[in-house]
């Protein structure tokens, strides 16, 4: 497996998994949305398979309509802090699809290649859409730590901007970006975490083994940084892609995301179990 395998991987993952969480939740219920997300995840999948990189376009028309769709229905509401704190992952999920529509399109945005423009879409995908999404869906309910899961999730855009802004020239700010999303996130999943002991315990598992991993590859990321750790590459993909951003992909946001979907169905539940 190449690199470039094991990024059209992740993505491929992140395109079945994202909408699951914040879209479900969050648009009105049909069956066209599960088909427009069936389409547009298996254009884009062909596109990267086959080289095909047009078809990649479907998945950006499908996130900016799903956005769209959202302001269109919500767009009563969002002049509470609270509402408008689910645009972020909405912004994430547009993000993601234009850094996958760069790279697959050899757009040199920014300047980058095909590699490290699917980086930034794995990173909008995995990081800003499924976990800051589910940080923010737990903002909207009426739940304790609410005001903390708010703070959290403007934390980690205005985090993924400073990064964004380190990377690309800025360099002395970058760190304050990491510093943020290492704070932000764990913060957030801790107060969730507080809250679904004893009241659903699967999703209070998923929630510590989310927390867990991101823990560990919070670790090897700073000690990467910094020098002070060298992993060595794993079938020929460098250490951090392999290690961080496969555990990053299929266990930390995946596990948040289930746990917090799950927690969530089952506090909406309840009301009608008592009756």
């Amino acid at each position: 497996m190449t690199e470039l395998h094991l990024l059209h991987l992740l993505l491929v993952v992140g395109m079945v998994l994202a909408p699951m969480g914040t879209h479900r939740a969050l648009l009105p219920p049909s069956r066209w949305n599960g088909v427009a997300h069936g389409l547009a995840a298996l254009c884009a999948t062909m596109g990267l398979i086959f080289s095909w990189p047009l078809l990649c376009l479907a998945w950006l028309a499908y996130t900016a309509g799903s956005f769209a769709r959202f302001l269109f229905e919500r767009r009563s509401r969002l002049r509470s802090p609270y509402e408008l704190a689910v645009c972020i992952p909405f912004l994430f999920s547009n993000i993601s699809a234009v850094w996958l529509v760069g790279g697959s399109n050899d757009l040199k945005i920014l300047g980058y290649g095909e590699i490290f423009s699917y980086y930034a879409a794995l990173h909008g995908m995995f990081l800003g859409w499924m976990l800051v999404g589910p940080i923010a869906l737990l903002a909207l309910q009426e739940r304790p730590y609410r005001r903390l899961y708010l703070a959290s999730a403007v934390l980690c855009l205005v985090s993924f901007l400073l990064i964004a802004l380190g990377i690309d020239g800025l360099a002395a700010i970058k760190p304050l970006g990491v510093a943020g999303l290492c704070l932000a996130i764990p913060a957030a999943q801790v107060a969730f975490l507080r809250t679904a002991y004893g009241t659903h315990r699967v999703a209070f598992v998923l929630g510590c083994v989310s927390l867990f991993t991101l823990t560990l590859t919070m670790t090897l990321a700073w000690q990467n940084e910094l020098g002070t750790l060298s992993i060595p590459a794993l079938l020929g993909v460098r250490s951090m892609a392999s290690l961080h951003g496969l555990l990053n992909g299929v266990v930390v946001a995946p596990c948040f995301m289930a746990a917090v979907v799950l927690d969530r169905h089952g506090r909406c539940s309840e009301p009608t179990r008592r009756r």
